[in-house]
């Protein structure tokens, strides 16, 4: 009897021992860290309105941010292999090959760089709420619910032993997913070769060759805003050749660290009959407007005030109130 006693007062020892489950901003660095660091392989779905998409990525993780290589299994055949920084695209139905440097853009699940995520904690209350099962793991649920009216809630659900997100969604305020990513199998850790990682067209060198943006600094930009929502700035700006346009575009991005939204600015020229406005697709929203002898599209997965206020904030250098 005595024995057994002592074995219950045992089990309550460590029953008690536990430690706390982490908190949510925790888990939300840890996802952060592993999306970037860990080598995983798996396939995922991608949703957006009537638009769907499936797409394997393999990834090889390091703290320099990694190399991953992502191919479409459904819609039109493309390849993405990004090292760094350096993203390039392979659209195999058209024999393109389009280099970018983009320092902003992440792919799933790489959903936000690690060192921004105190500050997406600023302007989210984040918190755990149950747990689910995705891709034949558990994984807990994290729900960020934003302090103000410029951004929607995000929902992620994470593998706790690694970190790994496998699913992430955006919702609005009467809780319709917007947009979705997610994991249908994944291998976490797993062994990622080079070989794993090379885009597979190998006749790729004589497909035509596009280098679409040309960096700039948003410092000497010809444009800035007079004021922008709580927790945006600009944290990219390109000079863009596009399809149809005779003159370049200039492309900024503005991030709050969990979300993107994209500026669009041209000269009239470039198409004379657009106008201004509203539009929707697929959950994401776009404000146009004309300013002066330019034409400024602002689009964006975040509420349509958002983007009326960013849209409305842009203005030449140099011009008066």
């Amino acid at each position: 009897m005595r024995h057994v006693a002592w074995l219950l007062a045992l089990a309550g020892g460590f029953a008690y021992a536990e430690p706390a489950p982490i908190d949510g901003v925790e888990l939300l660095q840890r996802a952060a860290v592993a999306a970037r660091d860990l080598s995983y392989v798996g396939t995922y779905s991608y949703s957006r309105g009537d638009f769907s998409e499936t797409t394997r990525v393999t990834h090889h993780g390091d703290p320099g941010g990694g190399v991953g290589r992502f191919e479409t299994l459904s819609g039109k055949p493309k390849e993405v292999v990004r090292v760094g920084q350096d993203v390039t695209w392979y659209m195999h139905d058209i024999r393109v090959v389009r280099t970018e440097r983009q320092s902003f853009r992440r792919f799933f699940p790489e959903l936000m760089p690690p060192e921004r995520v105190r500050t997406i904690a600023q302007f989210y209350d984040v918190s755990r709420v149950g747990t689910d099962r995705i891709a034949g793991m558990d994984c807990v649920n994290l729900l960020l619910t934003p302090k103000d009216n410029f951004r929607y809630r995000q929902h992620i659900c994470i593998e706790p032993r690694s970190g790994l997100p496998l699913r992430a969604s955006t919702l609005n305020d009467r809780q319709d997913r917007l947009e979705s990513f997610t994991f249908s199998q994944v291998a976490v850790p797993a062994k990622v070769e080079a070989t794993d990682l090379r885009a597979s067209a190998r006749d790729a060198a004589e497909w035509a060759q596009e280098a679409t943006t040309q960096g700039t600094d948003p410092a000497s930009s010809a444009w800035f805003f007079r004021e922008l929502p709580a927790g945006f700035a600009v944290v990219s700006e390109t000079q863009r050749s596009m399809p149809g346009r005779p003159a370049p575009v200039t492309h900024k991005v503005l991030s709050d660290g969990m979300v993107w939204v994209s500026v669009f600015i041209e000269p009239l020229s470039n198409v004379p009959a657009m106008g201004r406005g509203l539009a929707q697709q697929g959950g994401a929203a776009a404000y146009s407007r004309p300013v002066g002898n330019h034409h400024v599209t602002v689009v964006g997965l975040v509420p349509v005030p958002t983007l009326v206020l960013i849209g409305g904030a842009l203005t030449p250098r140099g011009s008066h109130p």
